[in-house]
């Protein structure tokens, strides 16, 4: 029953998503290109928020909650996720082991999404780095858009987990559920618990990061190697410990469709916009204006 009522969550969810994508087909590229400021202020951080909300599920970005849902049930359905559960936990006594090993990935996945967008941009001021600032507030729009997404689907799917954790910073030992029985596709509608459950908020916040700074930083590319690496690190260590398989992959999709949604908006403030014939019509204090850039 779990398993029929799974299937038929996702394949809605997909067919939303699809519905969806032709509606967030992203507007000109209007916003002007000011000279950069040495002090940003932190409201920034709201810039275009409700756009960049659409356009993380629908467009182009959209098609990565479709892959998450289809994702999420071919995992399921293949018993893939049941056997890397498997593999894991019935290898290791049933209170540490393999599992464990990923909980100081999992204790720092709470704390590195909340601190890293307030470090980056208190640096930027200290620096007088304008763009280190606006890296801060896209950090800080794309985790709280990154929240908006992941946490209502934990409290609607209320995904059973593969495995239970006493408690992440104080008393650090994973409890290995003991049933036999494929329980992947085990789902408890509604439960309202949003600490557990599909999708992995840490995979969806790290990839979420890292696609923002590589958007902001494109030149920068052991930047790049090192955000995608630690968001792969993440993703590995929650998923040998406390999620399937397919919630981390559905984690990542999301978490990149906000992160690049956010990271692309924020990267217009910087007057990189991608080339190609663009009109734009907008208001300045004093003026309106009509731009046309050609390629």
């Amino acid at each position: 029953m779990p398993n029929f009522f799974c299937r038929k969550f996702f394949l809605c969810l997909c067919l939303l998503c699809a519905i969806l994508l032709p509606l967030g087909a992203e507007t000109p590229e209007n916003e002007s290109e000011p000279p950069l400021q040495s002090k940003v202020s932190p409201l920034l951080a709201f810039h275009d928020i409700g756009k960049n909300f659409l356009n993380s599920i629908t467009w182009n970005y959209g098609l990565n909650f479709v892959g998450a849902g289809f994702g999420t049930w071919a995992l399921i359905e293949t018993g893939f996720d049941w056997k890397f559960r498997n593999i894991l936990y019935n290898t290791v006594d049933n209170t540490r082991g393999v599992p464990s090993l990923g909980i100081p990935m999992l204790a720092a996945g709470y704390l590195v999404p909340v601190i890293t967008p307030v470090s980056v941009y208190l640096a930027g001021r200290f620096r007088g780095d304008a763009k280190l600032q606006i890296a801060g507030a896209a950090l800080l729009q794309s985790l709280v858009l990154t929240q908006a997404f992941h946490l209502p689907l934990k409290m609607i799917t209320g995904r059973a987990v593969p495995g239970l954790i006493s408690d992440v910073f104080f008393e650090p030992n994973h409890f290995i559920d003991e049933r036999t029985d494929d329980f992947s596709g085990e789902f408890h509608w509604f439960k309202a618990d949003f600490m557990d459950g599909w999708p992995s908020g840490h995979t969806a916040s790290a990839f979420s990061a890292a696609a923002v700074l590589s958007e902001i930083y494109k030149d920068n590319t052991l930047l790049k190697v090192g955000v995608y690496s630690y968001a792969a690190l993440t993703a590995f260590s929650v998923g040998i410990s406390a999620h399937w398989v397919s919630d981390v992959v559905a984690g990542a999709l999301i978490g990149y469709a906000v992160g690049k949604a956010v990271g692309v908006s924020f990267n217009r403030l910087l007057g990189k916009t991608e080339s190609g014939s663009k009109a734009a019509f907008y208001a300045a204090p004093n003026s309106i204006r009509v731009s046309l850039s050609l390629p």
